[in-house]
């Protein structure tokens, strides 16, 4: 688990430059990702908290025939976050030449939670049902109105008979 810190007050600076508060590493991709917010914004010195940056695997969707989704989504941790809205952005990426290409991207304001009307869809139409290759989603969730950095989820690379 990543904790993501955004503008921090000058106590958390503080701290964070004295090593009290040290933010671990996600072990791989697939772990979800958590953050923390602090704002400075408007005067205002206390944070809006922690949130998870979610997102599930490149799939075959199971309502439009020959299409591929990546979802991305946020889930409030602690702190005032639940009545913030976040842009959360998708990339639906595909591996050609050794390189990740992005095929699609897609960017929602949503609350916090998942679910088909708290999140954010890519979808990609494959050309026809064969060809093996790759693919991913990158996810970066902005809280609107908070300052952010620019760490980004990365789920776990799926191999798909999807033509491209």
């Amino acid at each position: 688990m990543r904790m993501r810190m955004g503008a921090a007050s000058a106590a958390l600076a503080t701290l964070l430059a004295a090593g009290v508060a040290a933010p671990a590493q996600a072990a791989d991709s697939d772990t979800s990702q958590s953050r923390s917010v602090a704002a400075e914004q408007a005067g205002r010195s206390s944070g809006i908290g922690a949130f998870r940056t979610m997102g599930d695997n490149v799939h075959f969707s199971h309502t439009v025939r020959g299409h591929i989704n990546a979802h991305g989504w946020w889930k409030n941790l602690s702190g005032p976050a639940r009545g913030v809205k976040a842009k959360v952005t998708v990339w639906l990426q595909v591996k050609r030449g050794g390189e990740w290409k992005t095929l699609t991207k897609a960017a929602k304001n949503v609350y916090q939670g998942g679910g088909s009307g708290k999140r954010t869809a890519a979808a990609y139409k494959c050309t026809y049902n064969v060809g093996q290759h790759d693919f991913r989603s990158v996810i970066d969730v902005d809280l609107i109105g908070y300052p952010d950095d620019s760490s980004k989820k990365i789920t776990a690379t799926q191999r798909l008979g999807c033509g491209l």
